[in-house]
């Protein structure tokens, strides 16, 4: 219960609307403001006097605890800084705990050393972009851009990265796409525009995985982690220059948080935001966004309240191809139904078509995950059936894959199966047909499906899974610069304030290039921002206690077993599963 003095949301949110939007300064330290009087928790948050009493303070205020910010904390701690990490649920790990575990990037000396491979940046960018025609400049009718900074220097950072996650925070990389371990990643279209192997490294062992091995580091730090705290709108001096973030502890009682030299928000995407995903996305309307629970575009609102620019927000946003829950496991069971490696179909989808409520064929079975449940989105009642039959080991695999999903339906005949799904059979007869002539024929002229391996249906019994897609990555978001620092409608810095993961949106994605890459984007960038926030010059001295957080357990979050098969003892918790 909040405390009866304390600000209640709701008049949080009047007293905004009365006031409007702040005017946000150039660049640059503002000037030292002291003994200033009791404010206003709103007008703060909009350039006035700063609060009386700060209840919690650090020079790097990190707003989530997922892989964005967990790398921006570690980097910013290991530059001498004080750290503050605000994480609104009760476990640190985001979007990043629920991955597939895989960094998706180019790593010659490693990609040679461990596989002998010869790769180079220059000949990963030249491959990335021939996805292009797969992307959302591609479908909205865009042409490749000229330049793709961002993504550039991700590349650029990606050598680095990986070798201070490896050394210093204890990941524990394995290279994925060699001779002996042929598994790509499950991101990528098929086929893929991937030409070399050995461009994916996983992190799978439940002892070294990513968030395992940055709990342990965040602990050994002494990184201050506040759980059950969340971030609800940024502090602004006279100068423009954001220094705190007023936030709701775990009693819901309203805090002030001092950021002495800067405020970095990586808060995720907006995908759990039904309002947000509406107004910019419209075919996710009705549908529930997907990810971690706390993707709700918080880091977004904030900014936007203080002047910061967004853009890029109805580009678009990546699909789950059927409606798996928060889960790592169930979300990673999608690349084993459609994922796979160029060249070769997976054996879940080998006898398997797509048929929408029409009873027609309408994509590509392996086209990859994305594809799939974009085109799905777009059929009636925004939902299809994935149909396939019994040829040996096919329904084993697939019913093993998604033990959890309940709609999977089941019948001796087509006809049988076309009456429980309600489709029409004669239509649904003629595109098996069509599909059995096209595996006869060696080429699916009508939708370019890799029929490697591929058998026709025709063995009873026959099978339907219900595929409802699901949004998660979205791929606008908040506008920075190459230094992970926020930028106004104007294109100018605002002081005190980086942003760094899904927050900003898919840099991938708002460059051309078919989305890919999440987790580099949220580690590379995060520890950027947690280096340059680290270096800013502080407009006050900050004075943490260090035990703000009174030692919160954040491991509780990194059990691979919840993530990844969920093999978990019978009665055991899921943490992952909120």
């Amino acid at each position: 219960m909040m405390k009866k003095d304390a600000m209640s949301r709701r008049g949080f949110v009047t007293s905004l609307a009365a006031l409007g939007m702040a005017t946000v300064g150039l660049a640059g330290c503002a000037p030292k403001e002291t003994s200033s009087p009791a404010a206003d928790p709103a007008l703060s948050s909009t350039g006035g006097s700063l609060p009386q009493k700060w209840d919690m303070e650090a020079d790097v205020v990190i707003l989530g605890g997922g892989g964005a910010g967990v790398a921006a904390a570690c980097t910013a701690k290991e530059a001498g800084a004080s750290v503050l990490v605000l994480e609104k649920a009760n476990v640190i790990g985001g979007d990043t705990a629920l991955s597939g575990q895989s960094m998706l990037g180019p790593w010659p000396e490693q990609q040679k050393a461990v596989a002998g491979i010869d790769d180079s940046i220059e000949e990963y960018i030249a491959d990335m972009k021939n996805s292009y025609k797969w992307g959302a400049f591609a479908e909205q009718g865009r042409e490749f851009p000229a330049e793709y900074p961002f993504t550039q220097l991700q590349c650029d950072l990606t050598p680095d990265m990986m070798e201070w996650t490896s050394d210093v925070i204890g990941v524990g990389w394995a290279p994925s796409g060699t001779a002996d371990d042929p598994v790509t990643e499950g991101v990528l279209p098929q086929p893929t525009w991937d030409t070399k192997n050995c461009r994916t490294w996983m992190a799978m062992n439940p002892e070294n995985s990513v968030m395992t091995a940055f709990g342990a580091a965040c602990d050994s730090m002494g990184v201050d982690i506040r759980l059950r705290t969340e971030a609800d709108r940024l502090i602004v001096d006279s100068g423009g220059r954001v220094v705190g973030v007023y936030a709701y502890d775990e009693n819901d009682e309203l805090i002030a948080v001092k950021a002495a030299k800067a405020v970095v928000v990586a808060t995720g995407s907006f995908s759990g935001n039904r309002g947000m995903m509406e107004r910019y996305l419209p075919i996710t309307k009705g549908i529930q966004g997907g990810g971690c629970y706390g993707v709700t575009g918080d880091g977004m609102r904030m900014i936007r309240a203080i002047g910061g620019s967004l853009s890029e927000m109805d580009l678009g946003v990546h699909w789950y191809p059927f409606e798996a829950g928060t889960n790592s496991g169930q979300f990673s069971t999608t690349l084993i139904l459609f994922g796979g490696s160029e060249g070769k179909v997976p054996g879940s989808q080998q006898p398997g078509i797509m048929l929408n409520y029409d009873g027609e064929r309408f994509v590509s079975e392996s086209n990859g995950y994305h594809l799939i449940g974009r085109a799905t989105a777009q059929q009636p009642c925004q939902e299809a059936w994935y149909v396939f039959d019994s040829h040996p080991g096919v329904p084993d695999l697939i019913l093993h894959a998604i033990p959890y999903n309940n709609r999977v339906v089941q019948a001796d005949t087509v006809e049988e199966l076309c009456t429980i799904l309600r489709l029409p059979a004669d239509t649904v007869k003629e595109q098996i047909a069509a599909y059995n002539a096209s595996i006869e024929a060696g080429s699916d002229e009508a939708f370019g499906k890799l029929l490697d391996g591929c058998a026709p249906i025709d063995q009873g019994p026959f099978y339907a899974l219900n595929i409802r897609p699901r949004p998660y990555a979205t791929y606008g978001g908040v506008d920075t610069d190459l230094e992970a620092r926020v930028l106004d409608a104007q294109g100018q810095v605002i002081p005190g304030l980086y942003a760094a993961g899904i927050v900003t949106g898919s840099y991938a994605a708002r460059e051309g290039f078919y989305y890919n890459g999440g987790l580099a984007q949220a580690l590379i960038f995060g520890r950027l921002a947690g280096k340059n926030a680290a270096a800013d010059e502080a407009w006050e001295e900050a004075q943490p206690t260090g035990a703000e957080s009174e030692r919160q357990d954040v491991m509780t979050v990194v059990s691979c077993t919840d993530c990844h098969g969920d093999n978990r003892a019978p009665g055991e918790p899921n943490y992952h599963n909120f």
